[in-house]
């Protein structure tokens, strides 16, 4: 298990995989300086951990907005993204 701060992460994005049955979606915590970290929403405890960290980034919840309307389409959408480096209380954009 690979753990990482949330002060670490810079963007948050959801993105499906397809494969012949159905699609799967993932968010991609995109941390500062290391790889990035893609958690899948068959992952166990997949729902707690996006109703976690909703106060630390705000749109999280939206993540199935990355389920595509066409099947085989591949989608990825930008959930939080941190605003320009300033500090505590960095402003954040979201997909709200």
């Amino acid at each position: 298990m690979r753990e990482v701060s949330v002060d670490r992460i810079v963007r948050v994005e959801a993105g499906n995989r397809d494969d012949a049955a159905y699609d799967t979606v993932f968010l991609f915590f995109h941390v500062e300086g290391e790889e990035t970290l893609a958690v899948s929403e068959m992952d166990k405890g997949f729902h707690a951990l996006v109703d976690d960290l909703r106060p630390y980034f705000p749109g999280i919840e939206y993540w199935q907005r990355a389920v595509p309307p066409v099947a085989f389409q591949l989608t990825s959408v930008d959930l939080w993204t941190r605003a320009s480096a300033g500090g505590e209380g960095d402003v954040v954009e979201s997909a709200a």
